[in-house]
């Protein structure tokens, strides 16, 4: 599953409707997200610069791009591409970048540049466009980010149920295999879970792995993002599933807090509240409503019950072709939700020396409310593991 030429084109004409809005005369783009989202060419990202230039007045992207990737950028488009042998080159490959914008009729021009551009960079293009007018321009590709499309949506779908698969093994890998490493029970469920996803999915986006997570126990599960030891698992602790996978470039993500034989009354109590938290936060992610707002109600379950000390993150974030990415769901961010955007609600608890309690779930703002993409059971009954 990917998407095809006539969904970037739209994307790109998108742009360059907004670039024109601006009076502008085409974006420099070097940030490898926006490249992928824009253009639908993935690639591994070096030192090696990438560029791509939309101009206001093309209807395809133009490419700058190293001799190495040259094939592969032919899998998705076939014109408008030009090379440059290696890095860091005889010439620094963004000076002449920037000189065959020049050459190209942009040496006079308004220009847009995205904010995560460098420094450096930033200097690069001054000094060999010094007659061009650059701009800031990159909240074009971050706004259109922010809402998805019905293709991107059936991804991210799809991944949402790829992710939600994988909690499921995690918690059958336990029963089966019984008191194992956080270690072991990742690399079983990441190896399932993607011979899962080669039969049943052509053409797969492989960027930086299709499947993967966390898994953290006990005392360890405390860490929000601890990474997985040879520690093993033990009867009577916590167990923090953490899981996402890629469908077609477009991410989702499935957590839970799982037990390993009968929870104490102490973990009861304590898992009950976040899972309280994350039921009144995701209905609160209505259209209309700012980001902010559905965070302060969703972290006031957790202040009302007495465990804010021990809070140490928002309720959630923006997922897309990044599986972080605006909106954030936490008291500095005041965007409005609206149909089409998708984030996670996964508020947690976090006890160190004892454990941490974390439920998420891919969520899609709609008209009619927030829809839950993943699905796995909350209920406490049905996340125990009886070993």
């Amino acid at each position: 599953m990917r998407l095809t030429r006539p969904f970037y084109l739209r994307k790109i004409a998108r742009c360059r409707q907004a670039l024109a809005d601006r009076g502008l005369d085409g974006l420099f783009i070097l940030n490898h997200l926006s490249i992928w989202y824009l253009t639908g060419f993935f690639h591994f990202p070096t030192e090696r610069p990438i560029g791509v230039f939309i101009a206001t007045d093309e209807e395809v992207p133009r490419f700058f791009i190293p001799k190495l990737e040259e094939d592969q950028v032919l899998e998705v488009w076939d014109r408008d591409i030009e090379t440059y042998f290696e890095y860091p080159g005889v010439e620094d490959p963004l000076s002449w970048m920037c000189g065959r914008l020049g050459e190209l009729g942009y040496g006079r021009g308004r220009l847009g540049y995205e904010s995560s551009i460098s420094v450096g960079a930033r200097d690069v293009l001054s000094a060999v466009l010094p007659e061009a007018r650059w701009t800031e321009a990159g909240d074009i590709i971050a706004g259109m980010r922010l809402v998805k499309d019905e293709e991107e949506i059936e991804l991210i779908r799809k991944a949402a149920m790829y992710s939600d698969f994988m909690v499921e093994e995690g918690v059958r890998v336990v029963k089966e295999r019984g008191f194992i490493s956080e270690i072991e029970i990742l690399e079983e469920v990441v190896r399932r879970t993607v011979d899962k996803m080669l039969d049943e999915l052509d053409p797969i986006v492989y960027v930086s792995g299709i499947a993967a997570g966390l898994v953290c126990s006990g005392e360890r599960s405390a860490f929000p993002h601890g990474l997985p030891s040879k520690r093993r698992i033990r009867r009577g602790e916590n167990l923090i599933l953490s899981f996402g996978c890629v469908v077609g470039g477009y991410n989702a993500e499935s957590e839970r807090t799982v037990f390993v034989g009968s929870p104490s009354d102490e973990q009861r109590k304590t898992y009950e509240a976040v899972r309280e938290a994350q039921e009144v936060g995701t209905m609160a992610l209505r259209s209309g409503r700012p980001c902010r707002d559905a965070n302060r109600v969703c972290l006031d379950v957790l202040r009302k019950a007495g465990l804010w000390d021990y809070v140490k993150h928002r309720q959630g974030h923006g997922i897309g072709i990044s599986n972080h990415e605006p909106p954030w769901i936490e008291d500095g961010d005041g965007t409005i939700l609206k149909p089409g955007m998708v984030v996670s609600s996964e508020p947690g608890i976090y006890v160190p020396g004892k454990g941490g309690y974390r439920v998420s779930d891919t969520v899609l703002i709609t008209e009619a409310g927030p829809e839950r993409l993943t699905s796995y059971p909350r209920d406490m009954e049905k996340l125990i593991i009886d070993l």
